[in-house]
């Protein structure tokens, strides 16, 4: 006001100054004064002045006005490529751009360590402190203008090499032998590579690490220059070699005493090793007439005797000596011709043989020898030479040679002695009846320890490659397949024999399955099969077939057990031949195998087999009925099922009838028994009999395609493939990957469902274990390249799944605290101490209806003990009596996600571990640690009682309305588990302890979390919600960023916002409130293609009614309107609605309605019995927009008939009293809506020359022109077949007539019907008819 006051008073004075006069000559009117105090709207008085606070946020002040504002244009930082170095500060890149400045900077990816941009001036500065690849950034500058962005390409390189230091400059080696110089030195940065220039000399190489070795194989000096580089720089320093001859390493003249007779020719070469020899000596001089040449031949004639004298030969070169010292003697003449008269004693015990004196010609002796020492009894004497004594020990013939000797040498000869013992005992071995592999080695040892055996034989011949050994060891290799032969051994020595029996077959499995497939090809059966897990060591898999969840698994499988044969189908329709005359080709083939030809067959009472008795007979086997497992006399073969009824006597007595020779055919799936029943290993019936058989019925499920085209792969035998993976680690006969990944496929179906108590199956699997050590898998976020790479080592991968069965499968007391534990879930702190409580806990725990179909509805509610169990330790836990068999659980560990699906492990598979309450007083514990639960059965009804923990860590607990906040800041929030949970009565989340150790506002945080599950309950109109839920945060989960559940699973990377109340409560979780959603997805509700849709009501309306932000991009307007039109633009293909088009369709309806018109609607479907649900595809689209419709009060058919749905016209009838939806968004913006008319009609007697035509317009569509067309016959939908028409024009939601004129009167009868028509089409209605009147008389 006081610039517009001194504005006016400018003016004023102006018009005052001289030669301020008037255009005209007309006199000057009187001049008022222009007071803008009293007048201040008088023109003048008021100038408009723009301040910065009148602009809005898309403009820009300029200091006088508010100008648009413009977008950051050409941004650019001066440079495409930055290359730092880690430790050093980089030189800042300011950016550079055209329009007004920045309000908002971002760059993707993340900036390398270290390394930031200024949000405010887009300044990129730093330190980075990690290495880092070349790496595309790309920087966005924006304001509300618009934005720009950059990309620029940013490497961190390593600290450059600045010097290096060599363990010495000269490096000595000796040509062909070992050289070596141990790790270089250095100073800044680590060296990624070393060489040498020139090359180091031929044989010696330079290592990573800068260590020189090899074997230098050229003599020389030479220099060269080593280099060590990484990405930032290299460091030389010199180094010289010097290579020189090997020296002489060892002579040899072939022995170390030489004795050579007076007057005979000598000579003796050396044998040399290492350098070449260029000087030869000896010390001291050679006797008398023998000399040493330039070659280290010794040679001549001795002339004089001599003793035996050492002497020292040196062999010399440049690079050093070698020396050798031998003895030399000089002698006379020999002793010869020595003998006793009598050469061999046959002796008794006690048996003499009095004095025995030698005779001999030549010299005579002076010492008497004698090897080996004669049998214990006898001697020698050393001086005479006369043997005599009495025979002490039984033994079988043994020679001693006799010497007699002087200087010039001694003569021999050899006296033999046997003693004759007792016959020998009976001979035993380790097995009665013992089976070998064709083709692989074999060996059975005796087991005896009676009077020494002589000889051994056997009757029959042994099979062909088998042989017994002096030992009675039967050994070699088999060369092919017999049946069980009982052969006899009998056992020899002097005084007499003894014989044994024993059965031995030779089994070739191989054959066994090419005459059981029988050039069979693809087979189709009845029945989806079980697995049959052949984990016995003669048992083996015959064919098979595609598993439900996994690769192909074995449906049928064969075994010899002990002298009988077994074959199991995955289904019981098989035994017969269910499928065809192919599949029967093959039963019938089977029990030939089982059972022999012309066999006598017993079919078990009760399976329901009669119908394959005249295939059996057509076959010649002779069928017997209703046969029970306590008559199997007479039969050669029984055929039953596995799941039966039989009781231990039964399988005893089936198990006693296999050894002996029978056969036996089952046939049985475990799939369906495991849905009421649980441990197949123990209590599915065919499985009782197992341990002996090795036909093993696992609870999977497969295909019933089978082919039958190639017998399996040897590997795809479980004791085959057992026995490669211990091979392979232990004795380091390494796998192919092809044969490694068959083995695991093998082992993999066996690992999971074979308990431990099957021992032969497991331990040489726990052997594996226990050489290997326990697998180590490093801890990482989902983001890191770290961890273990399933498939990447398949031997590997097969001893993890033994950890997991050993961790799952052994009782408390012997788990182990598994190393991996130190990586997650973590450590127990080492001074924890050990707590004893006793918690309260809620047995009735209802949990959700089952048509909740994401939400696990039917897990096992857990229920929070605030403890947590150590690694390894064992806990005890004691419950009331009501509990035992009540199907309650004590669950250790949280993590329940098994991650056997994923690529990349960043934690063990399977960690949490489920105890059933078998007795009041129960033993838990997990190898890797974890939170305790008692995990309770939903619809149970056990009461609120109390359990007892020992043993436990305590773990920090925030229960919201009972743990005080104080308490917790100061003395829970420290508890020393790894693990904590923060819970109230809607939800509970599990943590890392270090996440909430800090945490000081858990009462805000619940309070905050339970309005978003009230929200996400009421909007799903599912009330009162009867569990709470849970989220588990972990290192890895087995799909996702985050999947829903019980407990629904989340990355623990989101876990400090989740825990963080003022960031949640601003930014919200799009994915938390998403999976929350899934959990509260009814499916009869739940229409096809919205599985991802309905879920986002929860996050659609927690963002914005509790956050108050859209917190998802793809419900932008921008995009929700090119979403929606690209999807109409397409033809609005049902199959393609889904998520976010989906979304869309609901969204238009919330945004009219209100979410309550779908809560409503969601309410409609819990009421109603499943019997009566929508089950189809159809059914569903249907009643959705039935009960939608009726929730708004308007017919939303036609609505949803332009989003493609496939309405009945039964839902269009039954919707026809509701007003329809005729400003829905769609409508003349996405879609042209057809008319609809209804109520067509006309007088039936019209005037003589007009007629009204009425009608109701229902829908009146989009764009729509009315045409009626009229005539004296009905032309149909054609409008070239009519007369006449008239164009109304559009047309408005309610009832309305048009008159036709110009009709021929008098009766004349007329038809007519209406088009309604727009861009799209045309819809016609009618037809109508009347006749005209009469004129007046």
């Amino acid at each position: 006001m006081a610039r517009a006051r001194s504005v006016a008073v400018v003016m004023s004075l102006l018009i005052l100054l001289p030669g301020c006069v008037t255009q005209s000559d007309d006199p000057p009117e009187e001049t008022k004064e222009n007071n803008c105090e009293i007048n201040p709207t008088n023109e003048g008085c008021f100038e408009n002045i723009v301040t910065e606070d009148d602009c809005d946020p898309t403009q820009v002040f300029t200091g006088d006005y508010c100008r648009a504002m413009l977008m950051p244009e050409e941004l650019d930082f001066g440079t495409s490529l930055a290359i730092l170095e880690v430790g050093a500060e980089m030189q800042p890149l300011t950016p550079s751009f055209l329009g007004d400045a920045p309000s908002a900077w971002a760059v993707n990816p993340q900036l390398p360590d270290g390394i930031v941009i200024d949000h405010e001036s887009g300044v990129i500065s730093g330190n980075p402190n990690l290495q880092a690849n070349a790496t595309q950034y790309t920087i966005v500058a924006s304001n509300s203008a618009g934005l720009s962005s950059f990309r620029i390409e940013i490497v961190v390189l390593p600290p450059p090499v600045l010097s290096i230091e060599l363990e010495s400059p000269v490096l000595y080696c000796t040509k062909g032998e070992p050289c070596q110089m141990s790790n270089s030195s250095f100073s800044g940065g680590e060296p990624d590579t070393w060489e040498c220039d020139p090359a180091l000399p031929i044989g010696l190489k330079i290592s990573h690490n800068g260590s020189i070795s090899g074997f230098s194989e050229q003599l020389g000096d030479s220099n060269h220059t080593v280099i060590a580089s990484n990405k930032g720089g290299s460091a030389t320093t010199n180094l010289r070699i010097v290579t020189t001859q090997q020296s002489p390493n060892t002579v040899d003249y072939g022995g170390g005493i030489f004795t050579f007779t007076i007057g005979l020719p000598v000579s003796i070469d050396p044998i040399t090793s290492g350098g070449e020899i260029t000087t030869w000596s000896i010390s001291p001089n050679l006797p008398k007439g023998l000399s040493i040449d330039t070659s280290g031949g010794i040679s001549g004639s001795p002339e004089i005797l001599q003793e035996t004298t050492p002497y020292t030969i040196t062999a010399e070169n440049n690079g050093g000596t070698a020396q050798v010292t031998i003895l030399i003697g000089v002698i006379d003449i020999p002793i010869l011709d020595l003998e006793y008269f009598r050469d061999s004693f046959e002796l008794y015990t006690g048996g003499e043989i009095g004095g025995i004196t030698p005779t001999w010609t030549g010299g005579a002796p002076i010492s008497w020898e004698v090897h080996p020492p004669l049998p214990d009894g006898f001697e020698i004497d050393h001086e005479t030479g006369e043997i005599s004594g009495t025979a002490t020990d039984l033994q079988g013939w043994s020679t001693h040679t006799i010497w007699a000797n002087n200087s010039g040498g001694g003569d021999y000869t050899e006296l033999s002695f046997r003693v004759v013992s007792q016959p020998p005992q009976t001979v035993s071995w380790p097995q009665s009846e013992i089976a070998l592999a064709s083709n692989e080695s074999a060996s059975i040892s005796p087991l005896y320890s009676g009077p020494a055996i002589e000889s051994w034989e056997v009757s029959p011949s042994l099979p062909h490659g088998l042989q017994i050994s002096e030992e009675g060891v039967i050994f070699g290799v088999p060369e092919s397949r017999t049946d069980w032969t009982e052969f006899t051994l009998w056992a020899n020595n002097t005084g007499g024999s003894s014989t044994s029996e024993l059965w031995i077959a030779v089994h070739d499995l191989s054959a066994d399955q090419d005459d059981l497939l029988r050039g069979m090809g693809q087979t189709s059966w009845g029945g989806w099969p079980s697995p049959i897990l052949p984990i016995g060591e003669w048992s083996f898999p015959v064919a098979f077939a595609q598993g439900g969840y996994t690769s192909d698994i074995p449906v049928v499988s064969a075994s010899h057990v002990g002298k009988g044969r077994m074959l199991g189908f995955g289904h019981e329709s098989w035994v017969y031949g269910s499928g065809g005359s192919e599949e029967t080709e093959f039963s019938l083939g089977a029990v030939e195998w089982v059972c022999g030809t012309n066999a006598d067959v017993g079919l078990a009472y009760g399976a329901g087999f009669e119908g394959f008795q005249e295939e059996l007979e057509s076959e010649g086997h002779t069928v017997h009925l209703s046969v029970s497992p306590d008559d199997l006399s007479g039969l050669d073969c029984l055929l039953d099922e596995f799941w039966n009824g039989h009781d231990d006597q039964d399988n005893e007595e089936l198990v006693t009838f296999l050894q002996g020779g029978g056969g036996l055919i089952m046939g049985g799936h475990a799939w369906y028994w495991s849905y009421s029943n649980e441990d197949v290993s123990h209590n599915y019936p065919g499985n009782k009999i197992a341990k002996t058989t090795g036909l093993f019925v696992s609870d999977a499920w497969g295909y019933n395609d089978v082919d039958m085209s190639e017998s399996p792969h040897q590997l795809s035998r479980p004791w085959a493939a057992i026995e490669a993976i211990r091979a392979d680690r232990i004795d380091g006969e390494h796998l192919s990957m092809d044969d490694a990944s068959v083995a695991d496929s093998t082992l993999s179906l066996c690992t999971g469902v074979v308990s431990l108590d099957f021992h032969l199956f497991w331990s040489p699997l726990r052997e594996v274990v226990n050489q290997t050590g326990w697998t180590v898998i490093e801890y990482g976020t989902l983001w890191e390249d770290v961890g273990y790479d399933l498939g990447e080592d398949p031997v590997a991968d097969t001893i993890l799944r033994v950890e997991s069965a050993l961790t799952q499968g052994l009782p408390a007391d012997e788990l182990p605290s598994h190393p991996s534990h130190s990586e997650f879930p973590g450590e127990v702190p080492p001074n924890s101490s050990r707590i004893s409580t006793t918690v309260t806990v809620d047995g009735n725990q209802s949990g959700l209806p089952s048509n909740f179909g994401y939400s696990s509805a039917r897990a096992h509610v857990r229920m929070t003990t605030g403890t947590y169990a150590a690694p390894g330790e064992v806990v005890t836990v004691t419950v009331p009596p009501e509990l035992v068999d009540s199907g309650t659980y004590i669950l250790v560990g949280a993590h329940s996600d098994s991650l056997w699906r994923k690529d990349q492990l960043h934690r063990h598979p399977d960690i949490d571990r489920w105890w059933y309450i078998e007795g009041t007083t129960i033993e838990v514990g997990n190898a890797f640690g974890g939170p305790i639960y008692l995990a309770i059965e939903p619809g149970s009804t056990l009461g609120v009682f109390e359990v007892s923990i020992s043993n436990a860590v305590e773990a920090p607990t925030y229960i919201h309305g009972e743990t005080g906040v104080q308490d917790w800041i100061e003395n829970i929030s420290n508890a020393p588990a790894p693990w904590a949970e923060i819970a109230s009565e809607q939800f509970i989340l599990t943590v890392p302890s270090h996440e909430i150790r800090n945490l000081d506002d858990p009462d805000d945080l619940m309070d905050w979390w339970d309005e978003a599950l009230e929200m996400e309950h009421e909007l799903y109109g599912f009330l009162p919600w009867p569990r709470v839920e849970r989220a588990v945060f972990d290192a890895q989960i087995s799909v996702g960023w985050m999947h829903s559940g019980y407990p629904f699973m989340a990355h623990d990377l989101s876990v400090p916002a989740v825990v963080n109340v003022s960031q949640i409560s601003e930014e919200g979780d799009w994915g938390m409130f998403h999976e929350l959603g899934h959990n509260h997805q009814w499916m009869p509700s739940t229409l096809p293609g919205t599985t991802e849709t309905g879920c986002n009501f929860a996050s659609v309306y927690l963002m914005e009614d509790l956050v108050g932000i859209s917190g998802h991009g793809a419900i932008a307007p921008e995009q929700r309107e090119s979403r929606t039109r690209s999807y109409f633009e397409n033809g609005a293909n049902i199959s393609d609605w889904s998520v976010w088009v989906a979304l869309e369709t609901f969204l238009m309806v919330k945004e009219e309605w209100s979410w309550a018109a779908i809560t409503s609607a969601l309410s409609v479907y819990y009421d109603i019995p499943d019997s009566e649900a929508p089950s189809s595809d159809e059914d569903k689209f249907n009643a959705w927009v039935l009960h939608l419709s009726n929730s708004t009060g308007y017919n939303l058919a036609p609505y949803h008939t332009a989003w493609g749905f496939p309405l009945g016209q039964t839902t269009f009838d039954s919707l026809d009293h509701l007003p329809v939806w005729v400003e829905d968004p769609l409508r003349g913006q996405y879609y042209e809506y057809p008319a609809i008319l209804r109520g067509l009609s006309s007088p039936t007697i019209s005037e003589p020359n007009s007629a009204n035509i009425t009608w109701e317009t229902y829908d009146n569509g989009t764009n729509i022109t009315l045409t009626v067309f009229y005539g004296e016959s009905d032309g149909g939908n054609q409008t070239s077949a009519w007369s006449n028409s008239v164009v109304y024009g559009s047309t408005n939601v309610g009832v309305e007539s048009t008159e036709i004129t110009g009709l021929s009167c008098c009766g004349t009868d007329y038809y007519a019907r209406i088009r309604a028509s727009n861009e799209a089409g045309e819809t016609w209605f009618g037809p109508i008819s009347w006749s005209t009147g009469y004129l007046p008389d």
